[in-house]
């Protein structure tokens, strides 16, 4: 089976799940009040702060899995992104794109800290790819053996 579509469709399902959980408005827990953080590292520090919360572990791994098959499949589906920095430029913007909206959907936060760890697990998943690449000998993937 041909590499390219296989990488597009997963990546495309992985997207559409991923946009339809961060886009869709969440229910906090009572009392919980929702606010937006444009202060770089202030959410990652509460993080940090707070190793024993699950709540806060999955807000942290969730934020570095929801772009990593941009690195990992998009230099694959999409040849234009063959450049480390060409996948983090369509992490972020696509990343951007997601936390301005939202800022208009109910009970969603938009933070900075989720951007630089969506960008952060593009990076992630391009390291990936490289390494994927290195032991092809340097080709792209092109093909996946049938079994």
């Amino acid at each position: 089976m041909n590499a390219r579509l296989v990488a597009v469709l997963a990546l495309a399902a992985w997207l559409i799940g991923g946009l339809l959980f961060a886009l869709t408005p969440a229910h906090p827990a009572p009392g919980q009040v929702v606010d937006h953080n444009f202060i770089p590292f202030r959410t990652i520090a509460i993080w940090v702060a707070n190793p024993d919360s699950g709540f806060w572990i999955r807000q942290m791994v969730g934020n570095l899995l929801l772009l990593l098959p941009v690195g990992l499949l998009g230099p694959i589906a999409l040849p234009w992104m063959d450049r480390w920095r060409r996948v983090l430029l369509a992490a972020f913007a696509l990343s951007l794109a997601i936390e301005l909206a939202q800022l208009w959907i109910p009970d969603r936060a938009a933070d900075i800290d989720d951007l630089l760890l969506n960008v952060g697990g593009a990076a992630l998943g391009y390291a990936g790819f490289t390494a994927l690449r290195a032991g092809l000998g340097g080709r792209r993937p092109t093909a996946i053996p049938e079994r």
